[in-house]
């Protein structure tokens, strides 16, 4: 049985802002030791015998040609591009399609026999095609109207993880009491001047907090926090920012509607043992969020939600409910059960 992972290509990719530059290089060749998602969410399904082929699907670019390149695991990777389309024709069992992309439609011709997933990239966003889908995975209930209305398929929640081998080993010493991660450019100003915001209404009540902001940021940003307890360190890759996590006392989410629907820092900060704050506006479902996780909060409740969250912080213990509920097992397990349970192809 066979499943084909299709995805946007970003093997390798690089980071420009304010003139920083950042390669984002995931260690792909070893599914042991990657830092992406896909590959071990994959990786998963293939070692625990679930599937008997998996493969990851990305359009090629100037650096990756067309072709097949195997993992240590026995997973195989394939690069396509427009004119590369001959290959494509085989035989699966499951095409897996996560985001969109101009040129799926293209695969999707290709490949019309599978049994079809979907799972959008974003809130509210389907897929630039008219075709058919089987099962459509969201990250927050508040999806499900939308997308059922727009693909006439299923719709279950998808469970969301990290890759939880970068978080597994913590520093007891605690720094900074907030943890702030804004890596993607959409709305960065808006959200670094809400947590702006925030920390000064705390200053001004005499209950300043120390916050870490990792990311790339721009110096016109960073002097708006001038007075404030507040330390840039700047981008760092994802195989390294649990250690800089593990550091404070609470993870901080702030987001907007149009963003990723369910942020994937939320998972990586409850891996590394941190309780969360998280803005109401993002689609963040229960399976993450609850009274053993932390708390959501207005942005006018945020300097009391931090204050509250950070006073506690160390009568939480998440660490065992992402094994046990947000472990990349429990995702692959959880997706699964869902397969199955809409007459999906799996053993």
């Amino acid at each position: 049985m066979k499943l084909v992972v299709l995805r946007a290509p970003i093997k390798q990719t690089t980071v420009r802002y304010n003139n920083q530059v950042a390669v984002n290089d995931s260690a792909y060749e070893d599914a042991e030791t990657s830092s992406d998602y896909w590959t071990v969410w994959a990786s998963e399904l293939l070692t625990k015998g679930w599937y008997d082929e998996v493969e990851l699907w990305y359009q090629s670019d100037e650096e990756h040609k067309p072709g097949k390149f195997k993992h240590s695991s026995g997973m195989m990777e394939r690069y396509w591009q427009r004119g590369y389309i001959g290959a494509m024709e085989e035989k699966l069992d499951a095409l897996f399609v996560r985001g969109d992309h101009a040129d799926y439609q293209i695969v999707l011709d290709k490949l019309s026999g599978a049994y079809r997933v979907y799972y959008p990239s974003g809130p509210y966003y389907c897929p630039g095609t008219k075709h058919h889908w089987d099962l459509c995975f969201i990250e927050d209930l508040r999806q499900a109207a939308f997308v059922r209305e727009k693909t006439g398929a299923p719709v279950e929640l998808f469970k969301k993880s990290c890759v939880g081998n970068y978080f597994r080993f913590r520093s007891q010493q605690k720094k900074w009491d907030i943890c702030f991660v804004c890596c993607a450019p959409i709305h960065k100003r808006k959200r670094l001047l809400l947590l702006r915001d925030t920390l000064r209404k705390m200053k001004d009540a005499k209950d300043e907090k120390s916050a870490v902001v990792i990311g790339l940021t721009d110096n016109e940003l960073i002097k708006e926090f001038d007075g404030l307890d507040v330390d840039f360190v700047g981008w760092i890759h994802r195989s390294m920012i649990g250690d800089t996590m593990s550091r404070c006392k609470i993870g901080l989410v702030l987001s907007t509607a149009q963003e990723d629907g369910c942020p994937r820092v939320i998972m990586e900060f409850l891996a590394s043992g941190l309780p969360l704050v998280v803005s109401e506006k993002t689609c963040c479902s229960t399976i993450y969020l609850n009274r053993t996780t932390g708390m959501l909060a207005t942005d006018e409740e945020l300097p009391e939600a931090i204050s509250e969250l950070v006073a506690i912080s160390g009568l939480y213990d998440v660490t065992e409910f992402y094994k046990t509920s947000l472990s990349m097992g429990a995702s692959v397990r959880h997706f699964v059960e869902v397969m199955k349970a809409n007459g999906g192809p799996v053993k």
